[in-house]
C-alpha cells in the first residue's frame, strides 16, 4: 500500500509541470523549444512510474487502485506524447486545430482524478500503517471520496 501510495504521490507531484507543458502546446503558435524538452522529461519521469508501478506485486485488495493509477499514467503518458507530436510536427494544420486548442485545458478531468487517488492512497497507507497487522485490512471502505481534503478546499491541519 506504502509503495502505490508513493508512486501516485510522485505522479501528483509531476502534474502541474505536466499541465503546464500539455497546455503550453495548445497556445501560441510556434510552440517554445523549452516546452518539448519538458515534455520529454515529464515523458520520461512518467514512464519511469509506470514500469515502476507494472512491476510492483500487490495484494490481490489492491489491485483495482492499481489498475486506474495504471490508467492515469497511461492517460499522462499519452497526452504528453501527443500534445508533442502536434506541436512540433513542423506544420501547422487546420484539421488539427480543435484537438490543439483542447491541449490548452491541460490534462483536466485527469489531474483531478489523479490527485484524489493519490490522497485517497496516502489516506489509506497511513491507516494501515496505524493498525496492528492482525487488521490492516478491516479499514477497506470506512472512508469515501468526499472525506478527502485536498490543498484548498477543505479544513487545514491545525
Amino acid at each position: 500500500m506504502r509503495t502505490l501510495a508513493d508512486l501516485a504521490a510522485q505522479a501528483a507531484s509531476l502534474q502541474p509541470g505536466a499541465d503546464a507543458a500539455i497546455a503550453q502546446c495548445g497556445g501560441a503558435w510556434p510552440v517554445p523549444d523549452a516546452a518539448a524538452l519538458e515534455l520529454g522529461r515529464l515523458s520520461r519521469c512518467y514512464s519511469l512510474l509506470y514500469e515502476q508501478l507494472l512491476r510492483l506485486e500487490i495484494d490481490r485488495e489492491l489491485t483495482e487502485r492499481r489498475n486506474e493509477l495504471r490508467s492515469l499514467l497511461a492517460y499522462h503518458l499519452h497526452m504528453l506524447r501527443d500534445a508533442g507530436d502536434l506541436a512540433f510536427s513542423g506544420r501547422h494544420d487546420e484539421r488539427t486545430e480543435p484537438f490543439r486548442r483542447e491541449l490548452a485545458e491541460g490534462l483536466g478531468s485527469y489531474a483531478t482524478r489523479l490527485l484524489h487517488l493519490a490522497a485517497e492512497l496516502r489516506k489509506s497507507a497511513s491507516l494501515a500503517a496505524d493498525q496492528p497487522a492482525d487488521f490492516a485490512g478491516s479499514s477497506r471502505g470506512e472512508f469515501e471520496l468526499d472525506d478527502v481534503y485536498l490543498q484548498g478546499d477543505g479544513p487545514q491541519d491545525e
